[in-house]
């Protein structure tokens, strides 16, 4: 079998039942250089694709009735470790794992919690999230989470149901790929409550076909001669200047160009159009618009041959500070580097 690179972003997700083993039809292999996880896990080696099962197909049926459109991706059971929006020889798929999705469905007692990740998938395909080969990245994962939870109020399920995987999964702290849980859970109301707006305010309302009132007009009536009052000229006094208060993202740009909170810029080659900076607090921080989301923080080296790293608490991503400012991963890889201001 052909092995081929794809560009994948992965998000936790929760899918449908298993597909049993009889059913199963190898659909592809593809070997990739890059993965985008949720629990940001190292993952090597082949990703084998299935036909998915009739109840996941259904599911996806019934999201795209909702929202009026055709699906642009294929739909495929594979030994992915989660569920990811690929593009795979130039044509998009969702890959899902069903082992893991039935374990997800069972956690959170709903079957709400399925639909909503895989609404979360659609939403990276439709908004052409995994078109530009940069991967996950938070503010593209929260407008997924917006998208899923618009689509699962059209489909009848109630807030607590739309969040219910993302109340179990998602971590408390934000990374350089994903938000923080709090973010996230409030994106997914942000589009429920809208899904509601958009009901109450598109009714239409019909001609009740009644006549048009006719208006008679009162005969004229002479009127009196109104004498207009000569102005009385005011002497104009100064108005106090009001000065505007800053939004939240210019107070942000105000204090990355002022220097006083930000000891180095930091780049990273897997987003290199991002923000991010090292704070004089020692914090490595992204800002997306009006966010500030906490990457790492710089602590002393646990690998012989660096002094300092940028502790990502347990997520897999730490990055070791090497001579010039270099950036490695784990694997002694440079992944990007800091700029000292």
């Amino acid at each position: 079998m052909k092995t081929i690179s794809i560009r994948i972003c992965i998000v936790v997700a929760a899918l449908c039942c298993m597909v049993p083993a009889t059913a199963q039809k190898t659909f592809g292999s593809a070997k990739y250089t890059a993965m985008c996880s949720y629990y940001g896990e190292s993952i090597t080696g082949n990703i084998t694709a299935y036909e998915a099962g009739d109840t996941a197909e259904k599911v996806v049926k019934d999201i795209m009735s909702v929202i009026g459109l055709k699906a642009n991706f294929e739909l495929r059971a594979a030994n992915v470790p989660n569920a990811a929006a690929v593009i795979l020889k130039k044509k998009r798929y969702i890959l899902y794992n069903p082992k893991f999705m039935d374990n997800i469905n069972s956690a959170s007692g709903s079957k709400w919690a399925a639909i909503s990740i895989l609404a979360h998938e659609i939403g990276h395909h439709l908004n052409g999230h995994t078109l530009d080969n940069v991967g996950s990245r938070p503010q593209t994962e929260l407008e997924a989470d917006e998208f899923s939870g618009f689509v699962l109020r059209k489909m009848g399920a109630s807030l607590a149901d739309a969040q219910s995987a993302m109340s179990l999964i998602a971590k408390m702290k934000g990374s350089h790929t994903h938000p923080a849980k709090n973010d996230r859970l409030a994106y997914i109301a942000t589009g429920w409550k809208s899904a509601g707006e958009y009901n109450n305010d598109n009714s239409d309302v019909a001609d009740n076909g009644s006549p048009t009132p006719v208006v008679t007009r009162q005969p004229a009536v002479a009127q009196r001669p109104v004498v207009i009052q000569k102005p009385v000229a005011v002497r104009a006094t100064a108005q106090p200047v009001v000065k505007r208060e800053l939004t939240k993202r210019e107070k942000i740009q105000q204090s990355i160009l002022s220097g006083k909170n930000v000891a180095s810029d930091a780049h990273l080659n897997s987003n290199p159009n991002g923000q991010y900076y090292l704070t004089t607090k020692g914090n490595l921080v992204q800002v997306t618009g009006e966010n500030v989301y906490l990457i790492a923080s710089l602590e002393r080296s646990d690998r012989p041959g660096y002094k300092l790293m940028l502790d990502d608490k347990g997520s897999g991503s730490d990055m070791y500070i090497g001579s010039g400012g270099a950036l490695v991963n784990s694997a002694g890889k440079k992944i990007g580097y800091l700029k000292s201001r």
